[in-house]
């Protein structure tokens, strides 16, 4: 029944999108106000896990983004624009259409080399290279971004949220410098992202309360992009009427380096980061406790046609940086040691059969279940070691 409102739903939005398409095609191109959309499917088959549905052994067809976004300049100096989204994500991302983001630029100061400006509203928050854009496809370099930094079941946290960020840009002969400052409440009330903060869905409510952020970018004249991100985001806990966890808070700090080159057909990609999880006052099931993650991908991409490109990327995810390959935590507490670590080879083929239409093909070979969707594999008994995963995807843009 569900599935089937859920199906529904989608026909309804693709429905409205492509008819939006049509009326932005006449009216809605203006240099001061645009309105685009994208639509996207995505099949998963995977071997042993389940990967955002129903996909061990089988093929899982709950993968669905289809999105309609836009902007409008009142003023030389503000800029309003935002996504609405349909989203579907296997068991960890459900919530259907929601308001992707929604704010309001306001630079209120610029000359010939530099702006400086705020950000107000549910804003987009600077992290890493793809994160502002992660939620459309074509701007992704894969149908997956790597989930060894981009986890997809913690999202919400990092997505949007209401807030405000300065942001200011300078541009001269050493290339193009960028920066941010902001204050957001992160979104960390959902199933998927419970699961990966506090091991599994619970009884109450885990509440984001702030989010500190700031970055820096530099793209050189060389097509080099040097980026440094850090995020320090914290939660509190309210337990349910009935429930085994005390009144408590989770703290996230993270600082992400980022650095990528551009050549004429290859862009080389490389992203690092030691996240610093801590929770507090939780109670005996859930004990104080800091844990240090390590997690970092190198990735190749080479356009050897004007329509094709090739995607190859090695990604490492290692839970807690003092037990990388789970052995302290089996020993411990009789968990299977794969939890706290991935290791996963991915190669991808994109074409653009046309400007507005992508085909996607994907393979996954993974070693460690570490960023396994919590939802989707609730018996974490079940989870085996090693695991493959192919994925095929059709997006259109309009």
């Amino acid at each position: 029944m569900m599935a089937s409102r859920q199906s529904r739903w989608s026909s309804l939005l693709l429905a409205g999108l492509l008819g939006a398409s049509n009326a932005g095609a006449d009216g809605f191109t203006d240099t001061r106000y645009r309105i685009q959309g994208f639509a996207a499917q995505t099949l998963i088959s995977s071997t042993n896990n389940n990967f955002l549905g129903d996909s061990r052994d089988s093929i899982s067809t709950d993968f669905t983004e289809l999105g309609l976004h836009g902007f409008w300049l009142p003023l030389d100096s503000l800029q309003l624009s935002g996504q609405v989204l349909y989203r579907r994500a296997g068991e960890s991302d459900q919530d259907g259409l929601r308001l992707d983001y929604a704010q309001a630029d306001w630079r209120f100061y610029q000359d010939d080399s530099t702006q400086l400006g705020v950000k107000l509203g549910k804003v987009k928050i600077p992290y890493g290279l793809y994160n502002e854009t992660r939620d459309v496809p074509f701007t992704r370099p894969s149908i997956l971004l790597p989930q060894a930094i981009y986890l997809d079941t913690s999202r919400s946290v990092l997505i949007a949220a209401p807030g405000a960020i300065f942001h200011g840009s300078t541009v001269n002969t050493y290339g193009n410098f960028d920066v941010t400052l902001g204050w957001a409440r992160p979104d960390f009330d959902s199933e998927a992202v419970e699961d990966v903060f506090l091991g599994s869905n619970q009884p109450g409510n885990l509440d984001g309360t702030s989010a500190f952020s700031t970055s820096l970018r530099w793209d050189t004249p060389t097509d080099t992009t040097f980026m440094l991100t850090y995020i320090d985001a914290k939660a509190d806990y309210a337990p349910a009427r009935v429930d085994y966890l005390a009144p408590g808070s989770i703290r996230v700090r993270n600082l992400l380096a980022s650095v990528q080159q551009r050549f004429d057909t290859v862009t080389l990609t490389a992203e690092y980061n030691e996240p610093r999880n801590s929770r507090s006052g939780l109670g005996a099931v859930l004990p104080d406790a800091v844990r240090d993650s390590l997690s970092y991908y190198l990735q190749a991409e080479w356009r050897f046609h004007p329509e094709w490109e090739l995607v190859v990327r090695n990604e490492i995810n290692h839970r807690d940086k003092d037990d990388k390959d789970g052995t302290q935590l089996q020993a411990a507490r009789g968990l299977p040691a794969h939890l706290l670590y991935t290791d996963d080879w991915v190669v991808g083929l994109r074409w653009d059969v046309t400007p507005n239409l992508m085909l996607r093909a994907e393979y996954h070979h993974v070693n460690g279940t570490s960023g396994l969707p919590g939802p989707d594999n609730p018996n974490i008994f079940a989870t085996e070691q090693r695991w493959n995963m192919g994925l095929l995807q059709a997006a259109y843009r309009f």
